[in-house]
C-alpha cells in the first residue's frame, strides 16, 4: 500500500441526520425480524403475508413501466444501491401479477367469463391449496410414525389432489358450460397439458442417472466472475470438484465472458449467458429468459442448483417444478434479514413479502443447502424432506499466518504496531451493518487507546464512515485491497471483527481464522458454528457495540496468542474446500435418489 492506494474523499455533503435516522429505523426492523425469524409455521400469519405480497404485486403491476425506468436509473447511478434489489423484486412481482391481470381481462373480454366466476375459481384454488399445504405439513411432522407403504400412498394422494383435482375444479368454474361438460373439457385440457409437459420434459431432462453414471449438473446464480465474493468461491470450487470427479457441468448466468478471469469455462464447464441488469459494478442480476430453456435443451441436466434465491430462481423454480426436474437451492444470504434494509415505508413490509415468496417457492425445490444451520427452523423450511447444512471452505494456503509482515502491520496500524490491531474486511454497505464500525471505534478508544483499527473494503458506506472516523490516527481505511496485499494485511492483524448479522456466514470469518486471527463476531446466524466463545474468539450480543468492546478487551488483555493458534487449528480441521465440495456432490446424489424414489 502507498498513499495512492487510498480512495479520495469526494467533495459531497451527506444529509447525516436524515440518513442516520433511516439507519436506526432499519436496525429496529432488523432486531424485530431476528427475534421472530424462526417462528413456527402459522397458517394465519402466512395468509396475512400472502395478502401483503398480493397488494405489492398489484401496485407493482400498476407501476410496471416506472419500475423498469427506476432500474435503468439505478444501473447508471452512483448513489446507494439499496434500491436496486427491491426494484428488481417489485418488477418480478409486477410481471407475475400484471400478466395475471392481463389474462383475466382477456378471458373476460374474449370469452365473456364473468369476473364472479373467475373470483370463485380463484377462491376454490386457494382453499384447496391451503388445505393441502396444512395436510402436507401435518404429514411431514408425523411421517416417522407411519409405515413406508402408507407414507407413499399419502404422498401420492396429496399430490393427486393438489396437482390434478385442484386445477380441474378451478378450470371447471371458469368454463361457461354445465358442470358435467365443464368437468369433461377441464379434464381433457389437463390430459393434453400433461402430454405436452411429458414431451417437453423428455427434451430438457436426462432423467435420474443410472448406477455408475456420472451426473450432469446445471448451476445458476448471480455470483460468477467478474463478480468476486464468497458465493463465487462456493460456485467455483463446486465446479472444480464436479469436473475433477468426471461429472458434466453447465452454467447459466449473465456475468462475464469466456475470456473473463476465473470464468467457469476455465474450469471445464460450458456456459449459456442470458440477459441481466447491472446493479453494481461487475454485478449483474440474471433475468429469466428463453436462454434458460435453451440451456436445458442443449445440456439436458440430471439436476439443477441455484446459488441463492435470485430473481431468476423466483420464476424458473416453479417452471422446473412443473416440468418435474429436481432442483437444489443453496442459501448464502439471509434474505429475510436483508429485506429489513429496504429504505422507506416499503421496508416495513419487506420481511412479510419475503416470507410469503419463500413459503410459496421453497417447497417447490427438491432440496436446500443451508450455510446457516439455524435457518432450518424457519417456517419455509419446516417439514421439507431435504434440507442439509453445507460447510464453508477456505483457501488455507492463501490465508496463512506466514504472510504476516512488520511493514504491513506498521502501515495498517498507522505506525503503532505495538498495539493490538483489529481488522474488518468486507463490503462497506448499509445492509452489512457497517455503520456500527463508527460506534465501535468511538466506544473502544474513548478513554484510552486500547487498539488500532484497519477497515478494508469499499462500498456505498465508505464515504460516510470515512467522514466520521477516517481522519483519526487509530483508524486506517485504504479502500478495496485484493490479492497478496489482502492476505498480508489480514495475517498481520491480531483480531478480526465483524458487525454483520444479515449474512449466513461470511467467508472472511474463516479466512481470518485461517490467517491465525482471533475472531470477534455477533452471537447470531452461523457465526457461533465457527467461533467458539473463549477458545478461538469471542461472541457479543448482535448490534451491541458496548458488548463488542468488552469482547475485544477480553481478547486483547487475555490469551490472544492462544486464541490465534486455536483459530488456525479450527480452520485447518473444519473448513477445507474439498470437504465443502464433497458435501455438495453427495447432496446432489442423495436428492436424485430421493427424487427417483418419490418423484
Amino acid at each position: 500500500f502507498t498513499s495512492v492506494d487510498r480512495i479520495p474523499v469526494r467533495k459531497k455533503r451527506i444529509p447525516a441526520m436524515s440518513w442516520q435516522g433511516e439507519l436506526k429505523i432499519m436496525e429496529e426492523r432488523l432486531r424485530l425480524q431476528m427475534s421472530s425469524a424462526t417462528r413456527p409455521y402459522d397458517t394465519r400469519t402466512s395468509l396475512k403475508c400472502m395478502a401483503i405480497l398480493s397488494a405489492f404485486g398489484l401496485c407493482a403491476a400498476a407501476c410496471y413501466p416506472l419500475l423498469w425506468v427506476g432500474m435503468v436509473v439505478i444501473a447508471f447511478s452512483k448513489s446507494s444501491q439499496l434500491y436496486a434489489a427491491p426494484l428488481v423484486v417489485l418488477a418480478a412481482l409486477g410481471t407475475v401479477y400484471g400478466s395475471s391481470m392481463l389474462i383475466i381481462y382477456y378471458v373476460n373480454w374474449r370469452f365473456h367469463v364473468p369476473l364472479a366466476d373467475m373470483a370463485m375459481a380463484l377462491g376454490i384454488a386457494m382453499i384447496c391449496l391451503t388445505l393441502v399445504t396444512v395436510a402436507e405439513r401435518h404429514y411431514n411432522s408425523t411421517k416417522e410414525k407411519q409405515s413406508e407403504a402408507l407414507s407413499r400412498r399419502l404422498r401420492q394422494l396429496l399430490a393427486y389432489f393438489k396437482y390434478t383435482v385442484t386445477p380441474i375444479a378451478t378450470l371447471s368454474c371458469i368454463l361457461q358450460l354445465a358442470w358435467p361438460s365443464a368437468l369433461l373439457y377441464a379434464t381433457s385440457f389437463m390430459v393434453l397439458l400433461k402430454i405436452f409437459r411429458a414431451a417437453l420434459l423428455k427434451l430438457t431432462w436426462a432423467g435420474c442417472p443410472k448406477p455408475g453414471e456420472q451426473m450432469r449438473v446445471l448451476l445458476s446464480g448471480d455470483s460468477f466472475p467478474p463478480k468476486l465474493d464468497g458465493v463465487q468461491n462456493f460456485a467455483r470450487n463446486t465446479i472444480q470438484a464436479l469436473v475433477r470427479d468426471g461429472h458434466k457441468v453447465h452454467v447459466f448466468c449473465s456475468n462475464g465472458s469466456p475470456t473473463t478471469h476465473l470464468a467457469p469455462e476455465n474450469y471445464g464447464a460450458t456456459v449459456t449467458r442470458g440477459p441481466g441488469v447491472e446493479v453494481q459494478p461487475k454485478h449483474k442480476i440474471t433475468l429469466p429468459s428463453p436462454h434458460f430453456l435453451l440451456a436445458l435443451l442443449r445440456f439436458r441436466p440430471h439436476i439443477i442448483q441455484f446459488f441463492d434465491f435470485t430473481p431468476c430462481a423466483f420464476f424458473v423454480v416453479p417452471f422446473l417444478w412443473w416440468l418435474g426436474i429436481p432442483v437444489v437451492i443453496s442459501h448464502h444470504s439471509r434474505i429475510d434479514l436483508y429485506a429489513t434494509y429496504v429504505p422507506g415505508f416499503i421496508g416495513d413490509y419487506s420481511p412479510q413479502v419475503v416470507r410469503a415468496a419463500c413459503e410459496v417457492i421453497f417447497p417447490l425445490a427438491t432440496g436446500h443447502l443451508l450455510i446457516d444451520g439455524s435457518q432450518k427452523e424457519q417456517s419455509w423450511f419446516q417439514g421439507h424432506p431435504n434440507t442439509r447444512f453445507w460447510s464453508t471452505g477456505c483457501d488455507l494456503g492463501f490465508f496463512h499466518p506466514s504472510k504476516a509482515c512488520q511493514e504491513m502491520r506498521a502501515l495498517c496500524s498507522n505506525g503503532r504496531p505495538d498495539l493490538p490491531l483489529v481488522i474488518f474486511v468486507g463490503r462497506l454497505s448499509p445492509e452489512k451493518q457497517v455503520d456500527k464500525l463508527i460506534e465501535l471505534v468511538k466506544v473502544t478508544n474513548s478513554e484510552a487507546e486500547l487498539c488500532r483499527f484497519a477497515i478494508i473494503g469499499h462500498g456505498d458506506s465508505w464515504e460516510s464512515i470515512h467522514q466520521e472516523i477516517g481522519h483519526r490516527p487509530d483508524v486506517y481505511m485504504p479502500g478495496a485491497v485484493t490479492g497478496e496485499k489482502l492476505a498480508a494485511a489480514v495475517a498481520s492483524a491480531d483480531i478480526f471483527f465483524s458487525p454483520t448479522v444479515t449474512g449466513t456466514l461470511d467467508l472472511v470469518f474463516i479466512e481470518s481464522q485461517a490467517a491465525g486471527l482471533a475472531v470477534v463476531g455477533p452471537r447470531a446466524v452461523a457465526v457461533p458454528l465457527v467461533v467458539e466463545d473463549g477458545v478461538n474468539g469471542r461472541l457479543y450480543e448482535p448490534l451491541d457495540m458496548e458488548d463488542a468492546k468488552r469482547a475485544i478487551q477480553d481478547i486483547a488483555g487475555g490469551p490472544l496468542d492462544k486464541m490465534k493458534a486455536e483459530a488456525r487449528k479450527n480452520a485447518n480441521a473444519n473448513f477445507t474446500w474439498s470437504k465443502s465440495s464433497a458435501e455438495a456432490i453427495q447432496f446432489h446424489k442423495d436428492v436424485l435418489q430421493y427424487f427417483e424414489k418419490y418423484g
